[in-house]
């Protein structure tokens, strides 16, 4: 059986590199994931009730990739890693929201082999790549557009919003001159310095299901869209976006790259 254990603010629920051995569903409290990048601490987000921690180092079969510390006291229900896998085979829902969040990271693989995206800005603007024109259309007429929330972010984008005209429509950093140019090169690159906050290609803003989503690339530290995480450290890879305005951070909840993304 599972157990349930209290703690107290400034305890630590696991270390980065720590074997996964056990999953936490959280009840009460509130966890911070924290990143340490080299002599840095980057803090990527937060769990809260009915929150999981941990369990894609578990599923994944890899150590800890982050740190959980107590933010407030709390409690949360421990699961060894066969507990975890047990009622994942015995519940629907959960068992449903990890295998979509695998496909949506195995389409992102795909993508990258295949060099869809790559294709996709070729081709799209001169209508050579069929199947396009529809949601290019529509991106257009929902007049989707990026706006810089912060300083830092307004000195490398400018004041005025970017106008999102095709999709997938991807963000990241510029390269440093030392690193290799990526597979499909951002359709907004931002400038970043050492340590970074930004992946070269950190997040997409995407169509599915008739909706707008974000997705995380599999960024270092992560994209928090409208106070939801996403990323490989937590339990999706990506958030729905709504009507109206939306605020998306890039690299940790305390990033200064802060982003107003509208639709409509």
């Amino acid at each position: 059986m599972s157990t349930l254990t209290r703690f107290k603010k400034g305890d630590f629920l696991f270390h980065q590199g720590d074997a996964s051995d056990r999953v936490l569903l959280i009840h009460s409290g509130e966890v911070e994931i924290w990143r340490n990048v080299g002599s840095d601490s980057v803090l990527l987000g937060h769990a809260r009730d009915g929150e999981w921690v941990g369990e894609m180092g578990v599923i994944e079969g890899r150590t800890r990739s982050a740190l959980a510390r107590a933010s407030e006291d709390g409690e949360a229900e421990v699961l060894t890693a066969h507990q975890f896998l047990e009622r994942v085979s015995n519940d629907p829902v959960l068992a449903r929201d990890l295998i979509l969040r695998l496909s949506v990271r195995l389409r992102d693989i795909e993508d990258k082999i295949t060099g869809d995206l790559h294709s996709f800005r070729q081709n799209g603007s001169s209508g050579g790549m069929s199947g396009t024109a529809p949601e290019l259309s529509r991106a257009n007429e929902l007049g989707i557009s990026i706006a810089a929330a912060s300083a830092a972010l307004q000195a490398s984008i400018g004041a005025a919003p970017v106008r999102v005209t095709r999709l997938p429509f991807v963000i990241g950093r510029i390269q440093a001159e030392e690193e290799a140019m990526p597979a499909q090169r951002p359709d907004l690159a931002i400038k970043d310095d050492v340590p970074f906050r930004l992946s070269r290609q950190h997040f997409m803003i995407a169509r599915i299901r008739g909706g707008f989503i974000v997705e995380d690339l599999g960024s270092t530290l992560g994209t928090i869209v409208n106070s939801q995480a996403v990323g490989h450290h937590f339990a999706r890879d990506f958030a729905p976006l709504h009507r109206g305005e939306n605020r998306i951070v890039a690299g940790g909840s305390d990033s200064p790259f802060i982003f107003l993304v509208r639709i409509g």
